[in-house]
């Protein structure tokens, strides 16, 4: 068989600072003191910087460098005994870098209909500088366009907008310079934002008794979601910053407040508010109607309860034991029957400084961190026994009130109106 040789993985393409060894194929039998050298007919006759050619045994190797980027380029090799060329063999050789690359936020967790394009889209680092030529595509399943997403051909930027939420995919990136490959690895997440809510909007406490409000809500994906409220709730109540639950035991009374709960997590932000009071055990026996039918719930209806008190604390004491000077002493102090430190009214609650942003509607106080309301205890109206804090909600009519029949009848009579009336 005569004698042949061939570089059988021609064209080769070769990375930048590594070391190659490209052997020949033979068929058939070399002459007795073959050489082998680039031809006089090669249309290159220098290989890349840091390659050699053996003459012995036609092997071409060793290790590239930056200055041996070169495209792709044809060479001629000869194998020659004495001055007759027995054969020629053909190859292709291109020495560029490995385009290294990675994305550095990875795992990505992005939100579900939220457009990440221009800043916001998601883009590569390159260990070297990106340049034309080099292309990026995805080559795993399922790929970026499963969730709404997109790459740039030409430097493997990810843009679009996620429409499916899903959970954390591994999706595999190639970049390809001049058939030189690397490949990297992202990891994508499209998760929901958190939606809280809880069974009601208003609870109605009572004081040392143990109560547990659990949130229904919904924490998109893998999310670790911290809830937190806006100002302190009731003495003995907690949130816990995790779940959300509101729990504990309340050991003072409080009249209506509003509360905002909030849930954040890396995706965002959701709100709700709640509506909490804490009012006293009623201990007394419930009385009843004429019919029999039970009466109880106007009687520790907490609001009326609290009218109830105000009627009776609002009234002047007896001073007729008190002197002149007493009298003027008490006034002085702001411990005069006309002093207003007993009582906190709906309208303190809503003043210019509040700066909370958030809604003020009826009796409800909403409960602001820079412009909460102190209410004043009964030790302040000499009321003996356990302090309760007071509000006088002039809403709330007294238990048992029947608004009087103001309506004017002319019947010819001029009491209780004078004749001008």
């Amino acid at each position: 068989m005569p004698f042949d040789f061939s570089y059988n993985g021609t064209p080769y393409y070769l990375e930048t600072t590594k070391t190659y060894n490209i052997a020949i194929t033979n068929t058939g039998t070399p002459s007795e003191g073959i050489v082998y050298k680039i031809s006089d007919t090669s249309p290159n006759t220098n290989l890349p910087l840091g390659l050699v050619l053996n003459s012995s045994t036609g092997t071409i190797s060793g290790t590239t460098t930056f200055a041996s980027i070169t495209t792709l380029t044809n060479y001629i090799i000869d194998a020659s005994a004495e001055t007759q060329i027995d054969a020629s063999a053909n190859i292709g050789i291109l020495v560029d870098y490995s385009p290294e690359f990675i994305y550095p936020g990875s795992p990505y967790i992005l939100t579900i209909n939220k457009p990440y394009i221009g800043t916001t889209q998601i883009k590569p680092n390159y260990t070297f500088s990106n340049k034309v030529g080099i292309t990026y595509t995805v080559i795993s399943t399922p790929p970026l366009t499963d969730i709404g997403l997109n790459i740039n051909s030409a430097n493997g930027n990810i843009s679009g907008t996620p429409t499916i939420a899903s959970n954390l995919i591994s999706y595999t990136i190639r970049a390809n310079n001049s058939n030189i490959i690397y490949d990297t690895v992202i990891q994508i997440s499209v998760e929901v934002p958190p939606i809280i809510s809880y069974p009601k909007t208003e609870y109605l406490l009572t004081q040392n008794q143990t109560i547990s409000i659990v949130p229904e809500n919904i924490v998109g994906g893998n999310t670790n979601p911290i809830y937190t409220v806006n100002c302190k709730l009731p003495s003995g109540l907690t949130i816990n910053s995790t779940t959300g639950e509101i729990s504990g035991i309340p050991t003072i009374l409080t009249t209506t407040y509003e509360y905002t709960i909030r849930v954040s997590d890396i995706i965002g932000d959701a709100y709700t508010k709640l509506i909490l009071s804490v009012i006293k055990e009623f201990l007394a026996p419930p009385f009843f109607t004429t019919d029999g039918v039970s009466y109880e719930d106007a009687i520790t209806n907490p609001a009326i309860q609290m009218r109830r008190k105000a009627e009776i604390l609002q009234h002047k004491q007896n001073s007729s034991k008190l002197t002149k000077q007493q009298y003027l002493s008490l006034l002085a102090k702001g411990n005069g029957p006309y002093s207003k430190r007993a009582w906190a009214t709906q309208g303190d609650a809503f003043t210019s400084s509040n700066t909370s942003g958030l809604p003020q509607s009826g009796s409800t106080i909403v409960c602001n961190s820079q412009n909460r309301l102190i209410y004043k205890p009964t030790s302040s109206s000499n009321v003996p026994g356990p302090v309760v804090n007071l509000f006088l909600d002039p809403n709330v009519q007294p238990n048992g009130y029947i608004a009087p029949n103001r309506k004017r009848v002319d019947i010819g009579f001029k009491w209780p109106f004078s004749s001008g009336n």
